[in-house]
């Protein structure tokens, strides 16, 4: 024994046995190889993507291999085109970045299915930062550029003219809300910028989306509407209660409260209220007195 070495071991290391190099059973022939390459060259398929090389060896019986493995070996000739995404022709701006120097309008469409099955649409329109609701139109059946251009249009007569220069408009890409004529009357009659949300990203609409969500499944809220009438009528109600019921997005003020400016100091009250009561308190334990620890 060596340091604890079995002579065995001390032998297999000082003599170790070459290993034969070992090759997949799968792994092409060199024939298939060219076959690959030579694909490449045909005239019908110059140009094409390697998933036309890949079709061509299998319906001809050229070569039997899997895209992947087409791949690989074009690309070790250095024959597969290096790939460069598309530049943005827009850069995408967030509702938090608006924000920063706008108000922002944002709109969407809500379906609300009544008990004969007709679809009525909601088409809520909320100015941001504040929360607050300044229009719900409708529209049945489906949701068109003018259905959106009438909600807005209406929406914009309840805007303080002082929040007209600093306005924005902000929604997802659905086929109503960037129609051409939706935006060129947004842009032109209104004078109102809009942007648009990534496609296939509904968080970038959050704050529409979560209003949707709460016009169909809020607490006074119909289990179902067996009529139109009875959905527009929920529409209306429901439009005074949001408005006036307090938003965790807003610090729990009401969104009518943000929206007349008295945001700020309704926080500022409660903060003070807090203060007194803790005062309030704090007297109260020391007249008892108990031992208060102050954190």
């Amino acid at each position: 024994m060596l340091f604890d070495i079995s002579a065995r071991k001390f032998r297999r290391w000082a003599e170790p046995k070459q290993k034969k190099p070992k090759v997949s059973f799968n792994k092409l022939l060199p024939y298939e190889v060219d076959a690959i390459v030579n694909a490449a060259f045909l005239p019908q398929n110059l140009g094409k993507p390697l998933s036309h090389i890949f079709v061509y060896g299998h319906n001809t019986g050229a070569f039997h291999a899997s895209l992947t493995t087409v791949y690989r070996y074009l690309k070790a000739e250095d024959m597969v085109k290096p790939f460069q995404p598309r530049k943005k022709t827009r850069k995408f701006v967030s509702i938090q970045d608006l924000l920063k120097n706008f108000s922002v309008i944002v709109y969407d469409g809500c379906c609300f299915r009544t008990e004969s099955g007709i679809n009525v649409w909601s088409i809520p329109v909320l100015l941001l930062p504040y929360r607050y609701l300044l229009h719900i139109g409708h529209a049945i059946g489906g949701v068109s550029s003018e259905d959106i251009k009438n909600a807005v249009a209406q929406a914009f007569l309840n805007i303080p003219e002082n929040f007209k220069d600093i306005l924005a408009a902000f929604s997802d890409r659905g086929s109503a809300m960037k129609a051409n004529d939706t935006v060129k009357f947004l842009n032109g009659t209104l004078e109102i910028p809009t942007f648009f949300g990534r496609p296939h990203t509904p968080d970038d609409e959050g704050h529409i989306e979560a209003f949707n969500k709460t016009s169909k499944y809020h607490r006074d809220a119909p289990v179902s509407y067996q009529t139109v009438s009875d959905v527009l009528n929920w529409l209306v109600v429901f439009k005074d209660t949001y408005n006036n019921e307090p938003h965790s997005g807003i610090n729990y003020v009401t969104p009518a409260e943000a929206f007349a400016g008295k945001k700020e100091e309704i926080l500022q009250k409660r903060k003070e209220n807090l203060i007194a009561a803790n005062l309030r308190r704090l007297n109260a334990h020391r007249n008892a007195g108990l031992e208060v620890a102050i954190r």
